[in-house]
């Protein structure tokens, strides 16, 4: 069965991801890379750059019996979207969709912009401002509402998976039908896997925000806090 683990850049979409992929490791189902072009070369897990659906039944031949975690950003489109469903409805692919507050989302993004650019790196340093991050992330949460609604779909969000681990935990394991021991997966996703992990702290934009930019963000992400509960 192929998983889907799909979030926003700097939603703590890694961890999500390094969660289930541990939960199904350390279940007996084993993590090795696909080949190209099933995912995309140059990364050390499975990732889908571009979710093509052309791929899908061949990868999922490929995962045969086991459970592969592939994590992506891409938004899915009308032929993904069908080629999917017709894997999910006999049992051959399931998703994990990860949640965050815009806002938090917007300043992650701003340390990664600073980052990139002291490094001298292209990824992430056109994020200068709140207002450049906040218009990305528009878009981004576009992408994320082609997600709801597919079927065998779970949501976390980021603060489950990195305060209340356990309970994360618990979730994708049921929603996989697994049964590994909490302690080997959080040890492993807290400890040992690669997460893009930055301040790890919840509710950042209560604590970082001045007046003004914490009421642009307000406005910019009005429909979406409402709908999630983040306000």
């Amino acid at each position: 069965m192929l998983v889907f683990s799909y979030g926003i850049p700097k939603s703590g979409s890694t961890l999500a991801f390094q969660i289930a992929r541990a939960a199904a490791r350390f279940a007996g189902h084993s993590q090795r890379l696909l080949p190209a072009p099933l995912s995309s070369p140059g990364h050390k897990v499975n990732f889908h750059q571009v979710l093509d659906p052309a791929l899908l039944d061949a990868a999922a031949r490929r995962a045969g019996d086991r459970i592969l975690v592939i994590k992506t950003h891409d938004r899915p489109g009308a032929e993904w979207i069908a080629a999917y469903a017709a894997l999910a409805t006999r049992g051959a692919a399931k998703a994990i969709v990860n949640h965050r507050d815009p806002r938090d989302i917007c300043l992650s993004l701003c340390d990664a912009g600073r980052a990139a650019r002291a490094e001298g790196q292209a990824a992430f340093a056109e994020f200068v401002t709140l207002e450049d991050a906040a218009a990305r992330v528009r878009g981004y949460l576009s992408d994320l509402d082609a997600w709801h609604g597919l079927p065998g779909v779970l949501e976390v969000r980021y603060e489950t998976c990195a305060f209340r681990m356990d309970a994360a935990i618990d979730a994708i394991k049921a929603h996989l039908g697994l049964g590994t021991p909490n302690w080997l997966v959080r040890f492993y996703a807290g400890h040992i896997a690669f997460t893009h992990r930055n301040k790890a702290l919840p509710e950042r934009h209560v604590r970082e925000l001045e007046g003004a930019e914490r009421a642009m963000l307000d406005a910019a992400f009005g429909p979406y806090l409402d709908r999630m509960g983040y306000r």
